[in-house]
């Protein structure tokens, strides 16, 4: 057999289990949060939302707005008189 292991290998060995296991935890919650969280909007309505300080819905109207004219569905001057529109209320 072996030599034993002392009750400071054993600290040792349970503290580095425990640290390895709390940063593998906080791995998965920080995955599990950023997941849960809507993706930011990199668009125009966006930065109208933010600076202006709007409501939830004219947020969707004018994200809606932005993925319609992103996939083709609007053209630009549409798009302008839409999210004008939208603004305008």
């Amino acid at each position: 057999m072996g030599p034993e292991m002392g009750w400071m290998q054993w600290l040792i060995w349970g503290t580095g289990t425990l640290v390895f296991g709390a940063i593998i935890v906080g791995v998965f919650v920080a995955a599990w949060r950023a997941a849960r969280r809507p993706p930011e909007q990199l668009s125009a309505a966006a930065q109208v939302a933010r600076e202006q300080s709007l409501p939830e819905s004219v947020q969707a109207e004018l994200a809606a707005l932005n993925r319609r004219k992103d996939n083709g569905q609007l053209s630009e001057v549409e798009y302008e008189q839409q999210r004008a529109k939208v603004l305008s209320r």
